[in-house]
């Protein structure tokens, strides 16, 4: 049904190029993790940073506020 319609209201090569498209789709490739090197890597951990700091002044604000 779906691909009646593809081909009624869609051009005979989109259809076949969203063919090929979704059959590309369905091979799976394995993939390796890219090296976190340079700036990204600070980055990643000036963030660490700022999420422990932070979770520290949220805890230090609700021991405070509980009276």
């Amino acid at each position: 049904m779906k691909n009646e319609w593809i081909r009624q209201y869609v051009p005979q090569a989109l259809a076949e190029e969203r063919s090929w498209i979704q059959e590309e789709l369905r091979v799976s490739v394995p993939l390796q993790r890219a090296p976190i090197q340079g700036w990204v890597m600070w980055a990643f951990w000036g963030l660490r940073i700022y999420i422990v700091v932070m979770l520290v002044m949220v805890g230090i604000g609700f021991a405070r506020g509980m009276h």
